[in-house]
């Protein structure tokens, strides 16, 4: 019972961390979902699956490393806290440059076709938001108040629940426009608060650091654009081209299984700093052990809600078929593989990060190629047997190199 008591009190900070984390994602898992059960509108939450799937991919795409950047350069910087201004800065740098650049090209795009421009709009803003947010739980983890994210998160969140609520009574329906408001507000706030600091930029010091974020981090860039690429190909494609029922039951999975991703975001969020700053080389065994009992019990919520809304109302749940199970291991094995390369940033060997990324978006559309990529249990087959490929490339590059580094060390000794 001490034993316990300890281990509580050891990880106290992670988790109220990880306890405020699932309050918060655990409130934006459910608001598309509540678009689903307040208006039993399976086209509209279809249609809001996909603009957060292409938004997922575009924020990727936007950051261009300032984000990634950050921690390794944190690791390395002689005045620490002169850094993290330098890195907040450049954010906002960035982030206005993108506002008023989406801003024109949609007006334009909205001038040529509304309901395509509207879109487009909607696209824009949710990539924002993710940026948004993406970066601040990086920034906030460097300021050591790792919490205070979800203060705009939660906002977000909140205030879309009741836009949702004021529809649902009032309107009886949800315009597109509605659901996305609060966080375009968001992106507006940020840039009014550009302009109101736009005197204390350095912006020779920005521009320098983007260059140097770039270089460090343009293959983490290309990394995670194939893993949400990978990701979010099923819920496109469906879209697209496959029956609305295939796409309902990807788009649920798969949100269901961010219970798994949640567990790993609180994990890495709160241990990504102890892993860039530690000495030792070589993977922390505990980290390690605590990061995989939390996914661990992620896995059983997600298991727990699937059959949960099977039981509650079987007219809007997925059946526990190979597909879904496939999904869940697919998030199992995509978590680790993105905290195993934790420790090839820290090492900056993000070329070969990149190379099997490759690999694996390789074996990827080979599957899809050569047994026909046309229905949900050959894209989930996919998807499982890429990241299994990179993952086993990632734990042989790092164990290799461990037993490397402890024969270099026996040597010296």
């Amino acid at each position: 019972m001490n034993r316990v008591a300890a281990g509580i009190k050891r990880h106290t900070g992670l988790i109220r961390y990880t306890v405020l984390n699932y309050a918060d994602k655990a409130l934006a898992f459910a608001v598309p979902l509540a678009v689903l059960y307040l208006f039993d509108d399976r086209a509209t939450y279809n249609e809001i699956e996909y603009i957060f799937s292409l938004g997922a991919v575009l924020a990727v795409v936007i950051e261009l490393g300032v984000r990634n950047y950050s921690l390794y350069a944190y690791r390395n910087a002689a005045d620490r806290d002169d850094l993290v201004n330098l890195v907040k800065g450049a954010f906002l740098v960035q982030f206005a440059a993108y506002t008023v650049i989406a801003g024109l090209l949609l007006g334009l795009l909205w001038l040529y076709d509304g309901a395509f421009g509207a879109v487009y709009a909607f696209i824009a803003v949710r990539a924002l938001f993710t940026y948004f947010v993406s970066f601040f739980t990086i920034y906030y983890r460097l300021v050591d108040r790792p919490s205070t994210v979800f203060a705009f998160s939660v906002a977000v969140n909140a205030a879309t629940v009741a836009v949702l609520l004021i529809c649902y009574t009032s309107l009886d329906s949800l315009p597109l426009g509605y659901f996305f408001a609060a966080q375009g507000v968001l992106a507006l706030a940020v840039l009014v608060y550009f302009a109101s600091s736009f005197k204390m930029i350095d912006f020779t010091r920005v521009w320098r650091y983007a260059r140097q974020a770039l270089v460090f981090a343009w293959p983490i860039i290309l990394n995670v654009f194939l893993f949400m690429f990978i990701c979010n190909y099923g819920r496109v494609y469906a879209r697209n081209f496959l029956p609305e029922s295939d796409m309902f039951h990807i788009s649920f999975v798969q949100r269901v299984a961010l219970i798994i991703q949640l567990a790993h975001a609180s994990g890495v969020g709160y241990l990504s700093k102890k892993i860039f700053i530690e000495t030792k080389s070589g993977i922390n065994r505990r980290v390690l052990a605590l990061y995989s009992g939390m996914l661990g019990v992620a896995v059983i919520g997600v298991l727990g809600v699937l059959l949960g809304a099977g039981i509650a109302d079987p007219s809007r749940a997925v059946p526990l078929d190979t597909v879904t199970y496939l999904l869940i291991a697919y998030t199992l094995l995509w978590c680790f593989v993105a905290f195993f390369e934790l420790y090839m940033n820290r090492m900056n060997k993000n070329k070969f990060v990149l190379a099997f990324s490759i690999a694996a978006a390789a074996v990827f559309f080979g599957v899809l190629h050569f047994f026909g990529g046309d229905s949900l249990l050959i894209i989930a087959t996919a998807m499982v047997a890429g990241m299994s490929v990179n993952l086993g490339l990632l734990l042989t590059f790092l164990i290799r190199k461990e037993r490397r580094d402890n024969v270099a060390q026996t040597t010296v000794d």
